[in-house]
């Protein structure tokens, strides 16, 4: 009976501090994660408030690091392409991450081209679906009007990256994306999704050097 004691007490000891390691786990992760984005805001913040000064290459190339080491590309192109993402090649492959990379700076580097007083106000992080944390945020205008910005994050070789954005807090940009690339795919293949991220990219270079 004394043995089963010991035995029943150390269990209870062993799942305790189980239960405290992957709380510690969980939290140190929302904490990376929330850095994270915090560290891509005051990026977007400095670029805004540089923007006339750098123009829109400087934008450009200030953004192109940050947003490669804040966005994990490589899998929101794979996630984007959807089914299709299986069949490509591995020269297509390669050449869809670069368009779709590309694509994704440029928006950037385009929308964020001025600053009138806007913040970034951190609301929660919590944790999501499928080992990823929810880290929710807004865009407060110089009006006072919110647009919430909320990131999908998930670990990769340790490192927090965003892999989805749901913009307003309900569209999601990667589901957004998979519609109207699965409708190119099907229409012209992989050449003709990468012919028309190349042209967006090249639309947004143009108007901008207006």
């Amino acid at each position: 009976m004394a043995h089963f004691r010991r035995t029943k007490r150390l269990v209870t000891v062993i799942t305790l501090g189980l239960g405290v390691l992957i709380t510690f786990s969980a939290n140190a992760g929302q904490e990376s994660a929330r850095l994270a984005v915090e560290r891509f805001h005051d990026t977007l913040l400095s670029v805004m408030k540089e923007a006339e000064n750098l123009g829109y290459e400087g934008r450009y190339e200030w953004l192109t690091p940050v947003i490669k080491e804040s966005f994990n590309l490589p899998f929101m192109t794979s996630r984007s392409t959807g089914r299709h993402w299986k069949k490509a090649s591995t020269v297509d492959h390669q050449a869809l991450i670069d368009a779709f990379t590309n694509m994704t700076i440029a928006n950037y580097a385009s929308r964020f081209d001025g600053y009138s007083g806007e913040i970034f106000e951190m609301v929660e992080v919590t944790e999501g679906p499928r080992d990823s944390i929810l880290v929710k945020t807004k865009i407060v205008k110089d009006d006072g009007e919110k647009v919430a910005l909320n990131y999908v994050m998930r670990e990769f070789d340790g490192q927090w990256q965003v892999i989805d954005i749901f913009l307003k807090g309900t569209f999601s940009e990667l589901a957004t994306r998979k519609s109207e690339y699965s409708s190119l795919i099907r229409d012209g293949g992989f050449p003709k999704l990468i012919a028309r991220m190349k042209e967006k990219t090249e639309t947004i270079r143009n108007k901008n050097q207006e």
